[in-house]
């Protein structure tokens, strides 16, 4: 374990809620992200700690940091909160055949064979 109670106010946890808290209630960005930062320093292998770190640079119009953590988050786990924050950005998968528009008939059927098949 990484000596930390979860309960703990050092927690990574706890350093990630009040950051994302900071941002959220009084605009604190730089406060929250330092927060984020030293949370995912103390537990890199949480999601949730990228997925409160993107949401404080979405609140701060950081968008492709956002999209960064978001992202990092997802290699750890795929997280159906970050999923959200990312389908709420407008972030969706490449097409399928990436050498096609995504409204081209092959890529839409494509895309539609590949999700039943669960290949995506």
């Amino acid at each position: 374990m990484n000596g930390h109670n979860s309960a703990s106010p050092e927690s990574p946890e706890m350093l990630s809620l009040m950051g994302y808290s900071l941002a959220k209630e009084s605009c604190r960005f730089n406060e929250g992200i330092a927060l984020c930062e030293k949370a995912i320093s103390l537990n890199p292998k949480h999601p949730e700690l990228y997925l409160n770190l993107g949401r404080i640079y979405l609140l701060a119009n950081k968008r492709e940091r956002a999209l960064k953590a978001f992202k990092l988050g997802l290699r750890i786990r795929k997280d159906p909160r970050i999923i959200h924050e990312l389908k709420s950005m407008g972030v969706r998968k490449a097409p399928v055949l990436g050498s096609l528009p995504r409204d081209h008939k092959l890529n839409v059927i494509a895309g539609k064979l590949f999700k039943l098949l669960r290949l995506r």
